[in-house]
């Protein structure tokens, strides 16, 4: 049965010393049992070669949450079917190293951006989170000032890892238009949001070090504000 061979593979490549070192870092109601990502994604690109259907797996810990991301990630179905999957995952990923992760391998997907947009428009701070970072991803680049201003629009989330998505995407925009986010990023409301995303942008070695002491001096003001 999947679900035996899933938990086989789980207590065969769980590791106490990097579960503890993930648990300071990633706060879950699932368990985490400190398996490294490669072999997830190994296990993962298997079960997609055979057509795992993720609605049957084990849902029980962290890394199962991921691995089922990664299958719908690498399964060759539809774009509308991988839509409906990760539907069905959502509820279960309540954290950001879960989402991140996921949203990463979800390439390809660029019909159905829309999709992404409206989970902008969800309550729950990790649903956010999921359209935030696929955004940043996937369509960033293409539509740079449309979609910075979509996400100040449209975000009023005051969680925290709401907020530093946002930040994270902002600070990547800094990299393709610094011109355009110097200004954009004096009207953020949230001041959280202007500070890190100038310490992220100022953290990126393909920012220059004249546009960094430029958001330096902007995050002075900010903070003097």
């Amino acid at each position: 049965m999947l679900a035996d061979r899933i938990e086989k593979f789980i207590n065969e490549n769980a590791d106490e010393k990097k579960a503890k070192f993930d648990k300071g870092l990633i706060i879950s109601k699932y368990e985490i049992k400190g398996i490294v990502t490669k072999t997830l994604e190994n296990f993962a690109r298997q079960l997609a070669k055979e057509g795992t259907d993720i609605c049957q797996f084990p849902l029980d810990y962290y890394e199962e949450i991921v691995l089922a991301g990664m299958v719908i990630a690498y399964s060759k179905i539809s774009d509308i079917e991988k839509i409906e999957k990760l539907k069905y995952l959502l509820p279960y990923i309540d954290n950001w190293g879960a989402c991140d992760t996921i949203v990463g391998r979800l390439k390809g997907l660029e019909n159905q951006k829309e999709f992404f947009v409206s989970l902008l428009n969800e309550k729950n701070q990790f649903y956010i989170r999921v359209g935030i970072v696929w955004l940043m991803r996937f369509a960033l680049k293409e539509d740079l000032q449309n979609l910075v201003t979509l996400l100040n629009e449209r975000i009023k989330n005051n969680e925290y890892y709401v907020k530093m998505a946002l930040a994270w995407c902002y600070a990547e925009a800094f990299i393709y238009d610094f011109d355009f986010m110097y200004q954009f990023l004096q009207g953020v409301e949230s001041k959280f949001v202007q500070l890190k995303s100038i310490s992220k942008a100022c953290e990126s070695f393909r920012v220059s070090a004249e546009n960094k002491e430029k958001l330096r001096l902007l995050r002075k003001s900010i903070k003097e504000s």
